[in-house]
């Protein structure tokens, strides 16, 4: 066990350059005692070991393989390979607050029963300004989870608590399997949650490169958001009325009906940033 508390998950497979070195650097200029797995895929390992050649220099971060199936095993794996008792998740196109890790270790010190910190965040454009007033986390309790999720980023939890169940379920499709189901599943299982009330987390509206929220069909969320809310068991009415409203939310940001609108659009040119965009408070 090192003398850090937190490592830094962060897995990458689709990126955009700039928004890759601002997310590593985010890290590197920490003023806590950081630690950094970048996950990737095995084909992959070769590209990102020479495009990160400078900050996995450094002997505090390492370049991680993925062992299992998409995003959940990609954090999956960082869990086991991570020498800290807590991770958190940072999605490599968006950034972490300066103190976010010196913040985290001082929360993880003064309460020692907690299994889940979850902070408060901000929205981000493209070149990095601020497009939102920061959202304060909240407390969370297992029951709201049926109706949306309490737990947003910046998420840090316990690794020995999260792999007592076996982490992040890798039969998910990527679509709320880390900020959704998994939250939900260590709070099914006894996990004790608390807010942590600075912003520490700062996520990126865009849509210069894949992002799961804007490119993967309406189809698909709609279909991973059923086998979600009826893995926990919500009833059919209560996942048609959850969808139904996630519809007229977040899920407006889908660039695609379907695996075809997809098709159709991308052979026409669509211009991906003419897509609705949320509106942020």
């Amino acid at each position: 066990m090192s003398c850090a508390r937190v490592t830094t998950l962060m897995p990458v497979k689709d990126y955009h350059p700039v928004y890759l070195q601002q997310s590593v650097a985010s890290i590197l200029q920490q003023t806590g005692d950081w630690r950094l797995s970048v996950i990737v895929e095995p084909h992959d390992h070769d590209h990102f070991a020479a495009l990160l050649r400078e900050p996995l220099a450094d002997p505090r971060a390492q370049l991680v393989v993925n062992e299992g199936r998409k995003l959940a095993g990609a954090i999956n794996t960082g869990m086991r390979a991570a020498r800290t008792e807590f991770v958190a998740e940072l999605l490599a196109d968006d950034v972490w607050a300066p103190d976010a890790v010196r913040v985290l270790s001082d929360y993880i010190e003064e309460h020692r029963d907690i299994d889940f910190f979850h902070s408060s965040r901000q929205f981000i454009d493209p070149d990095g300004r601020p497009i939102s007033s920061v959202y304060s986390s909240r407390p969370a309790a297992v029951e709201e989870f049926r109706y949306r999720s309490p737990v947003k980023h910046l998420m840090c939890w316990r690794v020995s608590t999260a792999l007592a169940f076996g982490g992040l379920d890798e039969t998910l499709n990527s679509v709320g399997t880390d900020d959704y189901d998994f939250p939900w599943t260590m709070a099914e299982n006894g996990a004790r949650f608390l807010p942590v009330k600075e912003c520490l987390y700062y996520l990126r509206d865009h849509r210069d490169c894949f992002r799961l929220t804007t490119h993967l069909p309406l189809s698909v969320h709609k279909r991973e958001s059923h086998r979600i809310l009826k893995k926990h068991g919500v009833g059919w009415r209560d996942r048609r009325r959850y969808v139904a409203r996630a519809q007229q939310t977040f899920m407006r940001q889908c660039l695609y009906k379907n695996v075809l609108d997809r098709w159709i659009k991308k052979w026409s040119g669509y211009d991906v940033q003419q897509g609705w965009r949320e509106t942020y408070r």
